[in-house]
């Protein structure tokens, strides 16, 4: 770790590097003076020098030619004065020579000692110079470690700030957080509270069912035997008569059950011909969804609206508004008076159907909400899936989020099964999977490589409760058992493309045929039996088809379009 430089220590270091470069290059100034002194001395000395020797050589020259005047004068036979005055000016000429070739002697010692102490003076500066470049190095090095030593202070001074900046918003987060923890523990007292009246009131409610159950059985055996002792009656009489009596006949209770099972299920009907085709929703109709009943269509679309329609015509009845963004998906309640919308705005919005009259915004996904599904056995339940990788169990009545669950995949659809005790889920990894509705984050199977590797793009849960019904990126339809968690049946054809990740593929309600919606704006449907197609929908103006629904009454069966357009196919 760094240790922090104090600004005064550093001022302090810089001032005595200061100091001591002055005090060791003030002994050179002098040198350097003298040095200058010295090499204009001996520049004058050369020029003398010069000087000396020109003149030298004029009086060699005078001296040479005295000399030739002498040697002609001598064999000229010259007077003897002459003789005499060239003789005495010989010598004074030679010894003028002489005492110049002294002075140039002296001027040539002078000379040699002043370029011996030029040189001395030289390797003086030399040494002194690499002194002082020693000493501008070392200069150099305390600068840098001086610059150095600011930057560490500065960082420290700006991780101190930071440090603080941190522990000050820190400790504001640990303050909001326990006062978030006193409201929640309030909350959760109250949450308590309510759980148990809750939990009370269901189970005086699950007594007095049972109790109502009990008479009701009770006055079915009533009823029972007294249709036998009628029937009894009623043989005796025909074989007092005569007559001949075809057969024994059937109990009330069991001509009850067998009307009802022969009614529970409706059988699907192919369809055959569009019995309407109608502009629902401008840029594209992403949701549909039957009421329990089939009375009654809701469909959602780009355009932030919710229409219910009248399957039977085609007719629309009212329209719900309140959404901010695209509605991918609707669902009705298992009572019907509810139906609830999931969009693009990571908001679900709940409405009374019949008055159309908005009853709840629920807030909690941080990303769009890419499907709800409402329990099929308790009316105040739905369940959601959002991009943000998490599924929410929703209480309707108080409009608020029961529990989360974290998953591992992008969910894009889901659907409750029909007894309400397990979510299927299909993800974007290509994996249905399974979670327990009573246990908190519980998945109790999985079936990966459903769709090889592809993106799932809807799910969809039979009217009898045994079968899922899933839909692929890799354009297959594919039937899982949820007792044995196995693939039944895998559905293709020639020319179906799946769209969108919305596309969403529908049963019938015997569970018996199969329709899913193409880019080219056709509708497949297959029979799952024998995995053939039966028909090839198909609406000239017709866009790619995003979803379909199957009424639960087995007909109609109805698709929707990117382009808005609602069609209804009649079987």
């Amino acid at each position: 770790m760094e240790v922090p430089i104090d600004p005064q220590l550093a001022a302090a270091i810089f001032q005595q590097v200061k100091q001591r470069n002055a005090v060791q290059t003030e002994p050179f100034r002098q040198i350097v003076v003298d040095y200058q002194a010295v090499l204009h001395r001996c520049r004058e000395l050369q020029v003398r020098k010069g000087q000396l020797e020109k003149e030298a050589g004029e009086l060699r020259l005078e001296n040479h030619s005295l000399a030739e005047q002498v040697a002609a004068n001598l064999h000229a036979a010259a007077s003897s004065e002459q003789m005499v005055a060239l003789t005495a000016k010989l010598k004074e000429v030679e010894m003028e020579l002489h005492d110049t070739w002294k002075a140039k002697a002296k001027l040539a010692e002078e000379c040699m000692a002043a370029t011996k102490q030029l040189g001395i003076v030289r390797e003086n500066n030399e040494q002194q110079s690499k002194q002082l470049d020693e000493h501008s190095a070392e200069i150099k090095d305390l600068k840098v470690k001086l610059r150095d030593l600011r930057d560490q202070l500065d960082q420290e001074r700006a991780a101190h700030a930071l440090g603080t900046a941190e522990l000050e918003a820190r400790l504001k987060d640990k303050e909001a957080a326990e006062a978030r923890a006193g409201q929640l523990e309030g909350e959760n007292a109250d949450l308590v509270r309510r759980l148990v009246e809750l939990k009370s009131s269901e189970i005086e409610r699950l007594n007095e069912t049972n109790r109502m159950c009990d008479e009701m059985l009770a006055n079915a055996r009533n009823l029972e035997r007294a249709a036998a002792a009628s029937a009894a009656a009623a043989a005796a009489a025909s074989q007092q008569q005569g007559r001949r009596h075809r057969g024994p006949s059937l109990s009330l209770l069991d001509q009850m059950k067998g009307l009802t099972r022969a009614n529970s299920t409706p059988q699907s009907r192919v369809p055959k011909s569009a019995l309407k085709s109608t502009a629902a929703h401008d840029g594209g109709c992403f949701a549909l969804a039957f009421d329990r009943s089939g009375s009654r269509l809701a469909s959602g679309g780009a355009d932030k609206t919710v229409k219910i329609w009248e399957p039977a015509t085609g007719n629309q009845i009212s329209v719900l508004h309140g959404m901010l963004e695209t509605v991918l998906e609707v669902s009705f309640t298992c009572d019907q008076r509810q139906l609830v919308a999931a969009g693009s705005d990571s908001a679900l919005r709940m409405w009374e159907v019949d008055s159309g009259r908005s009853k709840h915004t629920l807030t909690g996904h941080t990303a769009k909400v890419s499907s709800v599904d409402c329990s099929p056995t308790e009316a105040t339940r739905a369940i959601s899936a959002g991009t943000d990788r998490c599924m929410k169990i929703w209480d309707l009545q108080r409009g608020y989020c029961l529990r989360t669950i974290i998953c591992h995949s992008t969910c894009n659809s889901l659907r409750c099964t029909r007894d309400g005790a397990m979510i299927c889920s299909g993800h974007f990894d290509g994996t249905l999977r399974f979670w327990d509705m009573r246990s908190p984050n519980k998945m109790v199977h999985e079936v990966s490589g459903l769709h090889a590797g592809a993106q799932l793009c809807s799910v969809a849960v039979g009217s009898h409760g045994g079968t899922v019904l899933t839909c692929g990126k890799d354009n297959m339809l594919k039937l899982v058992d949820i007792r044995t968690f196995q693939v039944q049946h895998s559905l293709r054809a020639p020319g179906f493309v799946v769209g969108t990740v919305w596309c969403t593929a529908s049963m019938g309600p015997d569970e018996r045929h199969v329709a899913a919606g193409s880019t080219d704006g056709s509708v497949f449907v297959w029979e799952v039996e024998k995995g053939e197609v039966v028909t090839t929908l198909k609406e000239p103006s017709a866009q790619s088809i995003l979803a379909t629904c199957w009424s639960p009454q087995g007909t109609p069966l109805v698709s929707s379009d990117k382009a808005g357009l609602l069609m209804f196919w009649n079987g």
